[in-house]
């Protein structure tokens, strides 16, 4: 058995976008399988999932939303709309509360975008996040509670995925200065090697060279380089190390399903020693990255046992 033959006998949601993003074929969205599970735990009397809007951590609404995300969902799809609806009303309504946290309105920005919500709406949480970015090019949630100086890697890949998905999704409004951010927060983490500080050169949390899914608001390396690969950036040095790091846990076929953070969730998304979405986000950007290591991947046999 092959790794592509594996991802297209896993999870439906796995097997599509196999097919997508490895592939190239063009195929419909599923409801089965875990996009169905997390569908079938919706609680249609409060419009949320968890009995929560941001929290419990990892079954509230909008954590809920960002595994569906992930898993690609249909956008249009009723259950989703409706739950982008709750979080608008709780999270981004005047007459009751707006959300100033610049990591959660970025991952806000994400959800509406891929479920095409009000372009009026999305703006006015771009023009938050425009008004925040720190003089070293990146975001911090911090500075909203502090007088934090220094960026943070986890709020500036949040706030750079949005800006990535806004455009993605064809909204236009803020695009011209999204696109002098998004330079300046890309060579944020460049400058960085995507793992390093600054000013000492080691790494910045043993963490982030682990690889996770689901991702929740925490940066990783798998999770930064997939958003490189996903806005087609050309390869340059600052992304090798991050790269040889991938191609050192893959050696073997596959990623593992990697650690994962503590809370509740609905359901474990993996039962094998192999983590699908791990290795689908792994091929995708060595795919991009190194097409000759990518073919000599997919080529291996990989045994379960």
């Amino acid at each position: 058995m092959t790794i592509i033959d594996f991802l297209m006998d896993s999870d439906p949601a796995v097997k599509r976008m196999t097919k997508l993003y490895l592939l190239g074929e063009q195929n419909s969205y599923t409801v089965d399988g875990w996009i169905g599970d997390f569908l079938s735990n919706y609680d249609v009397e409060k419009n949320t999932w968890g009995n929560g809007i941001y929290s419990p951590k990892w079954t509230s609404t909008f954590y809920t939303l960002r595994d569906l995300k992930s898993l690609e969902i249909d956008p249009m799809h009723q259950i989703y709309q409706q739950g982008l609806k709750t979080l608008i009303s709780h999270m981004w309504n005047p007459d009751k509360f707006v959300e100033d946290d610049i990591c959660v309105v970025a991952m806000l920005v994400s959800l509406l975008t891929y479920g095409q919500c009000s372009e009026a709406i999305i703006n006015e949480m771009v023009q938050y996040l425009l008004s925040l970015q720190m003089p070293d090019g990146g975001w911090n949630c911090a500075v909203i509670y502090s007088h934090s100086t220094k960026s943070s890697i986890h709020t500036t890949l949040s706030v750079l995925e949005a800006y990535a998905d806004y455009q993605k999704e064809g909204y236009s409004k803020e695009i011209p200065a999204i696109k002098e951010q998004e330079l300046k927060g890309q060579d944020y983490l460049l400058r960085r090697k995507l793992m390093y500080r600054e000013s000492t050169n080691e790494i910045i949390l043993p963490s982030i060279v682990q690889f996770h899914f689901p991702t929740r608001w925490k940066y990783d390396v798998l999770r930064v380089l997939s958003y490189f690969a996903g806005i087609r950036y050309p390869y340059e040095p600052s992304l090798e190390d991050g790269l040889n790091i991938l191609k050192k846990k893959i050696e073997r076929g596959y990623l593992t399903k990697g650690t994962t953070y503590p809370g509740k969730i609905h359901f474990p998304l993996n039962n094998t020693k192999i983590g699908a979405m791990n290795t689908l986000r792994g091929l995708f950007i060595l795919k991009y990255y190194d097409v000759d290591f990518y073919y000599e991947i997919i080529s291996k046999e990989i045994h379960l046992s």
